[in-house]
């Protein structure tokens, strides 16, 4: 006998209803408070290409990506900037490759590194290296498997560095001959709904290291990357979640401002990163984590309190009406949300990759129920 069995059937499927409803009106007030700013935003910056700016690439044994795209960075309309391209230890003769692009791109400077420092993870050495190479004070993040949209990225992303502002976030998404493209878009921009809508609302919790940019004063003021040095990713979302205020993060979302990512990566590549993704999400602030968490776990609740409305026969009118509420409100600023975004085709998918999204991630966070979370390193 369960608890359930001393509850009249039609008390228990009624609250199951009231529940479904409460879940749904959850949702729709983080569709109509948060979300909602992130579909109507039309903010545009006065372009200037005045500013002196530092683009800060990291190469590791990446020869094919340096020569497929570090020229798209340094052919940018932008006219007082600097590519710093930082080689770190390599092999593969990306080094050799790179001294050759100083022939044709003066405004190109290497900063070679041969050894690393063990007390530090993942790329934070090497960009902390960068970033103290740098002329300018103006630092702009991407990733050499990327390009940008168009020259103009660096002109729109400066722009959007307005007087009492430190960080610039940028949209990046994915632009590959990957045979899982559509889903490794639909990714992005879901990603996207809540940190740049947070962020929109004053509580930038993140930022995303291939389109961010930030000043190397709050870099210094902030020592860097110390406070979360032993952890071997995150080096852009932890820096943005411990140093963006209500007031100093500005958002650029122009067409010309879009990184997206070139290279292909598999379905299993991507799960490793998504696991990655998660995983630091554990070292946000706490109200940044009851933010995402309450989302995420009332969208779930969603989905398991319609199956299990449905395999009860609950009243199908009632249970039919508050499922298309939700979903003609989704549809309505996802499609707003992905055309400010400039991704296009997805948004018939949406409510089918949201599902099996959600899913993923759910047993990605059981699995890292048992990773303690201070043995990263």
């Amino acid at each position: 006998m369960t608890l359930i069995d001393f509850i009249p059937e039609q008390s228990f499927v009624f609250w199951l209803l009231v529940s479904f409803a409460a879940i749904a009106l959850v949702q729709l007030i983080y569709f109509w408070l948060l979300f909602v700013r992130l579909a109507f935003y039309k903010k545009t910056f006065e372009e200037t290409d005045e500013k002196p700016v530092s683009v800060v690439i990291i190469a590791n044994n990446q020869y094919r990506d340096v020569n497929e795209n570090l020229a798209a960075f340094l052919e940018q309309a932008h006219r007082k900037y600097e590519v710093v391209l930082v080689v770190d230890n390599s092999e593969d003769g990306t080094m050799e490759l790179a001294e050759e692009f100083t022939a044709k791109y003066p405004h190109l400077r290497i900063v070679e590194l041969t050894q690393s420092l063990n007390w530090f993870s993942g790329r934070k050495f090497p960009l902390s290296l960068g970033i103290k190479s740098a002329y300018s004070d103006l630092i702009l993040l991407t990733d050499i498997t990327c390009r940008p949209a168009n020259d103009r990225w660096i002109t729109q992303m400066t722009a959007a560095m307005q007087p009492g502002r430190e960080i610039v976030l940028g949209y990046s998404s994915w632009r590959t001959t990957s045979k899982i493209n559509k889903w490794l878009r639909f990714t992005a921009f879901y990603d996207a709904l809540l940190y740049l809508s947070a962020a929109l609302s004053g509580i930038a919790f993140k930022g995303i290291g291939r389109n961010l940019s930030y000043t190397r004063e709050l870099f210094y003021r902030n020592k860097g990357f110390s406070a979360h040095y032993t952890i071997i990713a995150g080096d852009d979302e932890l820096f943005v979640n411990k140093t963006a205020t209500r007031k100093n993060v500005s958002v650029q979302l122009s067409a010309a401002s879009r990184i997206d990512q070139v290279r292909p990566v598999t379905f299993r590549q991507w799960l490793q990163s998504e696991q990655t993704r998660l995983r630091i999400r554990r070292y946000f602030k706490l109200g940044h984590r009851l933010l995402i968490v309450t989302y995420n776990a009332s969208l779930l609740l969603f989905y398991a309190i319609f199956t299990a409305l449905l395999m009860l026969k609950a009243p199908w009118i009632s249970v039919a009406a508050i499922f298309a509420l939700r979903l003609i409100n989704q549809l309505i600023l996802f499609g707003l949300i992905q055309k400010r975004l400039h991704e296009k085709n997805l948004l018939l998918l949406t409510p089918l990759f949201e599902i099996l999204l959600l899913l993923i991630d759910f047993f990605i966070r059981l699995r890292l129920l048992f990773s303690p979370k201070r043995k990263w390193h």
